[in-house]
């Protein structure tokens, strides 16, 4: 996370230390060199920070917080901002003081720090964006409200977080999921790469039927992608089909090939002879895999 620390803008730096696991040595350093001391604050006079983005707090993750705080104490000191003669907004640190109540303590170490609004919503972005156990759809949010309230782009919010602007773009792109497959992704039933894979599939309704099929069958993501794949194509073919050969073919013939491409996966043709009865069924494959699946589905197992 230090790289990532030193891009940070509009002096973030030193209002939050994104120190990994209860360091009070670090924490009283940062402190320091914030020109700040460590105090004891009353925990009931704590408000939480009015621009968090997070979303939910899983309770297991919090207990386990509480039980190790009721075992060693707060080891790192939260940041706070004073908003009246005995009363304060969490800047940084909103689990701890969370975990602390849980855990029944009447105080908590804390550094009192100057800061706007403008800086408390982006401590409160960058401190969850960088935390391991958000999950993709709350990610996703904060960044969409990084871009929102300080106009940036993707790239610019990537540039000024030290990442790459794919990874910006890619949780950004959760967010057109339908409702349902975001609380999916949300709850962990569908992993962050499931949701890209589905993102191929432009009908809301065929999205929320795959991603049902994905879960129902426990898919990996490359079974996903495999499927989504096949269903895209299966859509195209039709498209050119309906647009190409309306005319020259009988209802009963169209029918016929898009009921074969649906149990295929893949673009499908029949063709009929002048002669009564006769004629030719073309099936289409676009890679060795394509034509591997395809066998798979006619039962056929390569020699």
């Amino acid at each position: 996370m230090q790289k990532n620390q030193k891009r940070l803008g509009r002096g973030l730096s030193s209002l939050i230390s994104f120190a990994e696991g209860p360091d009070m040595e670090a924490a009283q350093a940062a402190a320091e060199t914030g020109r700040a001391s460590v105090m004891m604050v009353n925990a009931g006079h704590i408000r939480p920070n009015p621009f968090q983005p997070r979303k939910q707090t899983a309770p297991n993750q919090l207990e386990a917080l509480a039980q190790s705080i009721r075992k060693t104490g707060v080891l790192q000191p939260v940041i706070l901002r004073q908003r009246g003669e005995e009363l304060y907004e969490i800047v940084a640190g909103d689990r701890r003081w969370r975990a602390a109540q849980m855990a029944g303590l009447g105080e908590i170490p804390a550094v009192i720090r100057d800061a706007s609004e403008q800086e408390m919503l982006e401590i409160a972005l960058v401190e969850n964006i960088f935390r391991e156990d958000l999950n993709p759809i709350d990610r996703a949010g904060a960044y969409r409200r990084y871009c929102d309230e300080f106009n940036l782009s993707a790239e610019e919010v990537a540039n000024r977080l030290g990442e790459d602007r794919t990874t910006v773009t890619n949780y950004l792109r959760l967010l057109e999921l339908p409702i349902e497959v975001k609380e999916w992704v949300a709850g962990g039933r569908l992993s962050m790469g499931h949701a890209r894979c589905l993102l191929g599939l432009r009908s809301a309704t065929e999205l929320i039927r795959t991603a049902k099929e994905a879960m129902a069958k426990e898919l990996s993501v490359r079974a996903v992608e495999r499927l989504v794949r096949e269903r895209i194509d299966a859509r195209s073919a039709g498209s050119k089909l309906a647009a190409g050969g309306r005319e020259s073919k009988r209802p009963q013939i169209r029918s016929l090939e898009q009921a074969f491409m649906q149990a295929l996966g893949t673009k499908v043709e029949i063709h009929e002879s002048r002669r009564t009865g006769r004629g030719r069924i073309v099936i289409h494959y676009f890679t060795l895999d394509d034509f591997d699946r395809i066998g798979e589905r006619l039962g056929l197992a390569p020699q």
